[in-house]
């Protein structure tokens, strides 16, 4: 900020013009937070209260919809975790319901978690191994 030739540094408290994320516009922020060099790191719209980093003027111009980049997907192949069982492509799998009993080593197909492994069977409930975690379902048995 300049005013006849004598600069003017920003300090906590002051009002800084900005583009605010949630008002999809330029706002008058408050700057709360100052980096190492005592430029504006994060401030606070006036007017909805978001507290967010502060952008520099020419970086909070919207881009059209015709200068967005598109963007580009790429399939990743999860890793497998060394206690997650491994891929079931061609075994039977059982349809999970509380109403049936299960065996140790017996594969079910619950609706929520997906393909599982029974790994304890216990009075009234199966400890099933599922790709991402261990989970305890009820059973008849």
């Amino acid at each position: 900020m300049t005013t006849s030739g004598i600069v003017r540094r920003v300090r906590l408290g002051d009002e800084v013009q900005t583009y605010c994320g949630r008002c999809k516009e330029e706002r008058t922020h408050q700057a709360v937070a100052l980096n190492s060099q005592g430029g504006v790191e994060r401030v606070i719209c006036r007017t909805c209260h978001g507290n967010h980093l502060y952008r520099e003027r020419n970086a909070s111009v919207k881009k059209d919809a015709t200068e967005k980049t598109a963007r580009t997907t790429t399939t990743r192949t999860p890793r497998r975790r060394a206690d997650a069982p491994p891929t079931f492509s061609d075994a039977p799998r059982h349809p999970y319901s509380p109403r049936e009993s299960y065996t140790k080593g017996q594969l079910i197909l619950h609706t929520k978690f997906g393909v599982g492994e029974v790994v304890e069977v216990r009075d009234g409930k199966i400890d099933v191994r599922f790709t991402d975690e261990r989970r305890t379902l009820l059973h008849a048995g």
